[in-house]
C-alpha cells in the first residue's frame, strides 16, 4: 500500500520502533506502518513469551521486516538507547496502568516512562518523530449531561490532578481520578521537557495522540485475547458488567482509526508540535447492548444499565477526522462496525483456546 501523499516526515522503507508492541493498540500500530512499506523494530518485556509477533508479522509481510526487543525494565535511565538505534521515529505505548489509588505510586512513574523513551530519541540523531500514547483524560473526565465542557487543544485536566493529590486516604474510589492525573502530568513534563531542550534536537518533532476508549478487533485474536479496553465487549458478551463498565459515558474511538492518527503523527508533514484527539462518537453502554442484540439477535445480554451522554464540545476531533481522510480513510470507523469486529471471532465461535 502505497502512502497517499508526497513527502512524508519519514520517507517509506525506513525503520520505526514501536514500544510495547504486543498490546492492543500498539500492535495495530506496527500493522499499519508494516502496510505502508516501513519496517518495525518492537519492545516487549519478555521477547520468548512475544515470539508470536515475529510469526505474525512475517507472514503477512515477509522475512526480515520485524525485530522483536526485549526491554525489561522501561524505568531504568537509558533503557531505550540500544533499540533506538538507526530508527526514524518513536511510537511510545508504554505506560503505568496499575490503577493504584496512591498517586505516589504511579505518577512519578509514568512521568519517568514518558521521558525516558523521550530523552532516547534526544541522543539518537536518525529519530525525527517521536509520537506518544496519551489519554482523553489528559483532557479531561466528563460529566454525563452535563452541557459546556470544551476542550480545545490547550485544554488540561488539572481537575483531576488536583483531586489526585489531596491528602490520604488512597481509597479505592481514587484511582480513575489518579490515572487521569497520570496521564495529564505524564504528557505535560513530556511537552516541557521538549520546550526545555529544543534547541539541542531542532529537527526532532513530538506529537501525542489521546484516545478515548477504544474498541475495534484484536491483530491477532488468538494470541492476544480481549485485552485493554476491548475486553468490556467480551464481557459483556459472556453477560458479566463490572465497575469499569460504570464510569462515565465518553466518546469511543476505533482500534485502527487510532493505529493510523498514531502513524500519520510519525509521518504526515504537516503534523508537527500536535495533540491528536481521537474522539469518534459518544456512546453510553445501554447503545452498545442494543448494538450487540441487533447484531446478535439469538444470544442474550444483560439488562440496560447506563444512559446518559458525554455533552462535550471536543474541537480538534474534526482535525484528527481530517487525517485520517488524508490516510486514505472515508473518516471514522463507526460504533456499529467496531463492535461488529470486536465480536468476530466470538460470532464465529473459533476462540475456544484464545487467552482470554
Amino acid at each position: 500500500m502505497a502512502i497517499p501523499f508526497d513527502n512524508p516526515a519519514i520517507p517509506s522503507g525506513s525503520t520505526v520502533l514501536v514500544t510495547g508492541v504486543n498490546g492492543f493498540l500498539a500492535s495495530h500500530i506496527a500493522d499499519q506502518f508494516f502496510r505502508l512499506g516501513y519496517s518495525v523494530i518492537g519492545t516487549v518485556r519478555d521477547a520468548a513469551k512475544n515470539a508470536w509477533l515475529t510469526r505474525l508479522f512475517a507472514r503477512k509481510y515477509g522475512e526480515g521486516r520485524f525485530e522483536l526487543v526485549t526491554v525489561e525494565d522501561i524505568a531504568v535511565d537509558g533503557a531505550y538507547d540500544l533499540a533506538v538505534k538507526g530508527v526514524s521515529s518513536i511510537i511510545h505505548t508504554t505506560s503505568i496502568v496499575s490503577f493504584d489509588p496512591d498517586p505516589n505510586r504511579v505518577v512519578p512513574a509514568a512521568i519517568a516512562f514518558a521521558l525516558n523513551a523521550l530523552k532516547a530519541a534526544y541522543k539518537q540523531p536518525s529519530v525525527k518523530r517521536f509520537v506518544m500514547l496519551s489519554s482523553s483524560t489528559a483532557a479531561l473526565v466528563p460529566i454525563a449531561d452535563t452541557r459546556g465542557a470544551v476542550v480545545t487543544k490547550d485544554t488540561w485536566n488539572e481537575t483531576s490532578v488536583k483531586a489526585a493529590w489531596v491528602d490520604p486516604p488512597y481509597t479505592r474510589d481514587r484511582s480513575w481520578i489518579v490515572y487521569a492525573a497520570s496521564k495529564t502530568q505524564s504528557e505535560q513534563e513530556l511537552w516541557k521537557f521538549h520546550k526545555d531542550n529544543r534547541e539541542k534536537r531542532p529537527d526532532l518533532v513530538l506529537n501525542t495522540v489521546l484516545p478515548t476508549i477504544v474498541f475495534g478487533a484484536a491483530l491477532d485474536p488468538m494470541n492476544q485475547g480481549y485485552t485493554s479496553t476491548s475486553r468490556l465487549i467480551f464481557n459483556l458478551w459472556n453477560s458479566t458488567v463490572y465497575e469499569t463498565h460504570c464510569k462515565p459515558p465518553s466518546f469511543f474511538v476505533d482500534a485502527q482509526d487510532m493505529a493510523l492518527l498514531h502513524v500519520a503523527a510519525a509521518i504526515h508533514p504537516d503534523v508537527q508540535e500536535e495533540q491528536l484527539f481521537g474522539f469518534s462518537q459518544p456512546f453510553n453502554w445501554n447503545i452498545i447492548l442494543n448494538i450487540l442484540r441487533k447484531q446478535n439477535p439469538q444470544r442474550t445480554f444483560p439488562e440496560d444499565f447506563q444512559a446518559g451522554q458525554d455533552l462535550s464540545e471536543i474541537q480538534p476531533r474534526v482535525r484528527a477526522e481530517q487525517l485520517l481522510r488524508d490516510m486514505g480513510k472515508s473518516g471514522w470507523t463507526s460504533l456499529e462496525e467496531s463492535i461488529r469486529m470486536n465480536t468476530k471471532e466470538l460470532c464465529e465461535g473459533i476462540l475456544a483456546d484464545a487467552k482470554i
